[in-house]
């Protein structure tokens, strides 16, 4: 699927995300006296939207804090703690699209168990298909401070409870997809991170990993044996 990740390299090439979003050069976008200023994202077309959405602000994108927030699934809740220093173009085009209802019921169409090398349930495509997307991109914005992958070259370890944008494997191609890790996985660092389950969600994500993928793709990479529904993103109120 277009925005996978088969086997650490193979699904490398369809998870990808990458560069950190560039500080408006003229200065502050959309800060305040005493507050730090946002940073300027690109969003450029990228194919047809899979549901119609309007993309984000560029400007003045918020690039401190977190955002706790709610993926309520058919499997239970799952949640969330958004971070938006990690990628902030990522966390607002995710933002964005959860206030304008673009994740309402939609299928998580990818889980990878044993023997995948890679252990994650994805989400975040309407079409349920992998290639679905809000009809732009977002800009690549890579990680630091992961660990290298051992004896795997090139790789990072993406520990458990991570959640991260999908791509289609080459630079700036990161959409509405995104992944929840449930075990360490290696990657290459070009998936951004937008944030980590909360520690008492984890036990969710391990029970849907339990019931198994159907292989469709690959051994141990498919869909959920058990069809996993994102009934909605939930942000915090006001």
């Amino acid at each position: 699927m277009a925005a996978t990740i088969l086997a650490a390299s193979v699904l490398a090439a369809s998870c990808s995300s990458g560069g950190p979003a560039a500080p408006d050069a003229t200065g502050p976008a959309g800060g305040t006296e005493g507050q730090p200023a946002g940073v300027s994202c690109s969003y450029p077309d990228s194919g047809s939207p899979a549901r119609p959405v309007e993309r984000p602000e560029s400007l003045g994108v918020p690039a401190t804090g977190t955002l706790p927030v709610t993926l309520r699934t058919s499997a239970g809740e799952i949640g969330v703690t958004l971070d938006r220093a990690s990628a902030p173009c990522a966390v607002h085009s995710l933002v964005s699209l959860a206030r304008q209802k673009f994740y309402v019921h939609t299928p998580c169409h990818r889980l990878t168990t044993p023997p995948a090398t890679v252990f994650l349930l994805q989400c975040g495509d309407p079409t349920g298909t992998g290639a679905g997307g809000p009809g732009y991109a977002v800009q690549d914005e890579p990680p630091s401070g992961l660990a290298t992958a051992p004896g795997a070259r090139g790789m990072v370890v993406y520990p458990r409870g991570t959640v991260a944008l999908s791509n289609h494997g080459v630079p700036d191609s990161g959409g509405s997809q995104f992944f929840l890790v449930y075990r360490d996985s290696p990657l290459p660092p070009t998936y951004s991170v937008l944030g980590r389950v909360d520690a008492a969600s984890l036990p969710v994500l391990d029970a849907i990993a339990a019931a198994d993928t159907d292989g469709a793709s690959s051994p141990g990479d498919g869909h959920p044996l058990e069809p996993v529904m994102l009934r909605a993103i939930v942000l915090p109120a006001g």
